[in-house]
């Protein structure tokens, strides 16, 4: 049984991808749950309004940018997109750490999510094509479970600074913004990689058949057009309905905060909290993707969806903890609730994003395979440019608890298209 998983971790790029992933997301991890906590308690926001326009900006800016990546990357190649991508990465997490009011985070987030889409549909279409078809749905899961692993470094990095500052005398808004300086360093190891140890292949060597083309499928120059895949058009509608109401870890974190009541000088728990998604994402990724070679890509995603859904509605009724436990809040019901919630949300990702991924990768037109990826993660990522506003402006119109409620049957509803409308299908090698 072991034998197929070493053989796809040595093919060309699949390790020095995941390993770089490791590097980067132990980086960008160290920082991420401190992001919520330093815009609240350093920078002074009050309203979430301001944290999901400051997302939503940033999204709406780097989404346009993936689909050019990837057609540039089918055209002229991989591997100098992603290492330039890594070091837009590196520099968005510096530069964050010097905003002395929110309006300051503005660019540097942009240039974050243009790293990432710079960086993005690249990768993915490159490890794509370095594995058989059969075996990407595992290659796709060791990418994610590196990643995660890199996100369960660097938490426990991020809080053992954070620590090591404090006892030190730093004040805190120093604290806070030494993080985002030490979070930019790992990310040189991806760059080095990347530069050292990938190489360009090209689609022969993942095995895929070159499909007849069918009439009324070709775009005027002659090209198979992106989405004449069957099941790629409504999959993609899908994910963009679900990427409007999903919930992002940022107002999780800002939830957590509300049910256990930590004031502003004591959050830490909630980075503790974060820690835990990662923890569930790391194995369920794993076995999620290796899973989806043998049964289908479906199965895995209908089932994150479903379980997405489930505990984001069930934020809406956690109690919080009484103000008599607020001082221990470790031992409150609240917090065990709040942690089992939070675990799910690891175990959600892991379930849909190597099977996800792994799906329009199979779907799409070799030579167009990153394009493909990067248009398919522009219609998400075009959704997901209003989530984070809607979730803020229910947030501060309602109660913190009313946009989990709606997001948690928005949720259930995109489980229900997926699972309805999307046939499963696989390209035959």
């Amino acid at each position: 049984m072991t034998e197929p998983r070493k053989r796809t971790i040595h093919k060309p790029n699949v390790l020095p991808l995941s390993l770089a992933a490791l590097c980067n997301d132990t980086g960008s991890d160290m920082l991420f749950a401190f992001y919520p906590l330093f815009f609240v308690a350093v920078l002074g926001v009050e309203k979430m309004t301001v944290l999901g326009l400051i997302e939503s900006i940033a999204l709406l800016v780097g989404l346009f940018a993936r689909p050019i990546a990837g057609r540039l990357a089918d055209r002229r190649g991989r591997r100098h997109l992603i290492w330039a991508g890594y070091l837009a990465l590196m520099a968005s997490r510096f530069t964050q750490g010097l905003a002395q009011v929110w309006q300051h985070l503005v660019p540097p987030k942009v240039l974050y999510e243009l790293g990432r889409a710079v960086r993005n549909p690249p990768r993915e279409a490159l490890l794509a094509e370095s594995v058989d078809q059969d075996e990407r749905g595992y290659a796709f899961g060791l990418l994610k479970s590196m990643d995660t692993v890199g996100a369960i470094l660097g938490p426990l990095l991020g809080l053992l600074a954070f620590w090591l500052m404090s006892r030190g005398g730093l004040p805190l808004d120093r604290c806070y913004r030494y993080i985002f300086f030490i979070a930019a360093l790992p990310t040189l190891g991806s760059v080095y990689l990347i530069l050292s140890k990938t190489r360009e292949v090209r689609d022969n060597a993942s095995g895929d058949a070159q499909e007849p083309q069918a009439s009324g499928t070709q775009d005027p120059d002659g090209e198979e057009r992106l989405f004449a895949a069957p099941g790629l058009l409504p999959f993609t509608v899908a994910s963009a309905f679900f990427s409007l109401w999903a919930v992002t870890e940022n107002f999780l974190i800002l939830c957590a905060t509300k049910l256990l009541r930590l004031p502003r000088a004591a959050m830490w728990p909630a980075v503790v909290l974060y820690w835990f998604i990662n923890v569930s994402f790391a194995p369920t990724a794993l076995a999620s993707g290796r899973l989806s070679d043998r049964i289908g890509r479906k199965p895995p995603i209908v089932a994150g969806l479903v379980v997405l859904a489930a505990l984001t509605a069930a934020f809406g009724f956690v109690p919080e903890v009484s103000p008599q436990m607020a001082s221990s809040p470790f031992v409150s019901g609240a917090f065990f609730a709040t942690l089992v919630l939070f675990l799910l949300h690891g175990v959600y990702q892991g379930l849909l994003q190597p099977s996800q991924t792994a799906f329009v990768a199979d779907l799409a037109v070799s030579a167009r395979r990153a394009e493909t990826l990067g248009v398919y993660s522009m219609v998400t990522g075009a959704a997901a440019v209003a989530a984070p506003l809607i979730f803020g402006i229910l947030w501060d119109a309602f109660s913190y608890r009313t946009p989990f409620l709606i997001s948690g049957i928005c949720v259930g509803l995109s489980a229900a298209m997926v699972a309805g409308l999307v046939p499963e299908r696989r390209r035959e090698r």
